[in-house]
């Protein structure tokens, strides 16, 4: 299931429209607004290290910054559930191959040198990223002296979880709209955003980009729906139906499911992890039905236990209020 998200998300990031809005919307630097994306031209992501042990899943894309520079974009879309706490030193050796495969090509920029590179991570896994984008702290401090010959090295991280809708909504981005169909709770919220995207992709010189969307969007809700059957869809509209017609059959499995989730990443981590991971999953849930949760409603979920959660959870979207729903008075 995690590879078929995985060929998903490189299926959508295999159109320029996506990565342009990718930089334009969540790289807030200024050489952005210097870029051509006219130029953009995704490269062959296969490169071999100096023992032949070839690397084929990597996107990297160019552009050009200016009138002559090419700067690349190494795009590493990341899925795990859990965080990567050494991806710093996976993207420096994986970015060191492809400087490595440059230079034997001799794509260097004019004067001869290696290209600027910007390694990005996307990710979109459920548990926010607390690893630091640094490698240096990673390495054991070095004494004095020795600090001048260690590596630096960042990265650039977006986590879609960072980003409320309150955040996302209102943008014509094709990347906002991803992380919002993602984020959606219901058929109803998903609908709704399909229908605002049926607005933007109308142009017959679209029809491509909106094949992937539509097979990206059919991948997440079977993601949604492990009993569901998808029929066959060729347009957005037909996508926008089929949620309107099953919307109260799956609205309760969407939510129970994510609970279950809740469940196994118990067994995993410890039954107090567990608990933990379902307190969160449920607190994002009430900040999407009722708005940012006020401080006594965040602390009452944070200390129940996992069937007073699992009950909330079920009554979610029936209470008429949040202080309804978690029996207490607004302060």
């Amino acid at each position: 299931m995690a590879q078929a998200h995985d060929t998903g998300y490189k299926l959508l990031f295999s159109n320029p429209e996506f990565v342009r809005d990718l930089l334009l919307g969540f790289v807030p630097q200024d050489w952005v607004g210097q870029v051509d994306f006219s130029s953009l031209e995704m490269l062959n992501g296969h490169y071999v290290s100096e023992d032949m042990q070839g690397r084929y899943e990597d996107m990297v894309w160019r552009l050009k910054l200016g009138d002559d520079d090419w700067v690349y974009l190494y795009l590493l879309l990341e899925f795990q559930s859990t965080p990567d706490r050494f991806m710093a030193l996976r993207l420096l050796t994986y970015i060191g191959l492809f400087w490595q495969q440059l230079e034997k090509q001799g794509r260097l920029t004019r004067d001869g040198r290696l290209p600027p590179v910007l390694p990005l991570v996307l990710y979109n896994g459920f548990k926010p990223w607390r690893h630091s984008t640094r490698l240096s702290d990673l390495c054991h401090p070095a004494p004095a002296g020795l600090q001048v010959f260690q590596p630096s090295f960042d990265y650039l991280l977006i986590d879609e979880n960072q980003y409320p809708d309150s955040e996302l909504s209102g943008r014509r981005n094709l990347v906002a709209m991803l992380m919002r169909l993602e984020q959606a709770q219901t058929p109803q919220i998903m609908k709704a955003i399909i229908d605002e995207l049926r607005g933007w992709l109308t142009l017959d010189d679209q029809t491509h980009l909106r094949r992937n969307i539509i097979r990206w969007i059919i991948g997440l809700v079977r993601r949604r729906t492990s009993n569901g059957r998808i029929p066959p869809l060729s347009d957005l509209l037909e996508v926008s139906t089929m949620l309107a017609e099953r919307t109260e059959t799956w609205t309760e499995r969407w939510v129970q499911e994510g609970m279950t989730k809740g469940l196994e990443q118990g067994r995993e981590e410890g039954l107090e992890q567990g608990r933990k991971y379902q307190a969160t999953l449920l607190q994002r849930q009430l900040g999407r039905r009722f708005g940012p949760l006020p401080e006594w409603a965040a602390q009452r979920v944070e200390q129940a236990g996992q069937a007073q959660i699992g009950a909330w959870a079920e009554a979610i979207f029936d209470a008429p209020s949040l202080e309804e729903l978690l029996g207490q008075d607004k302060p």
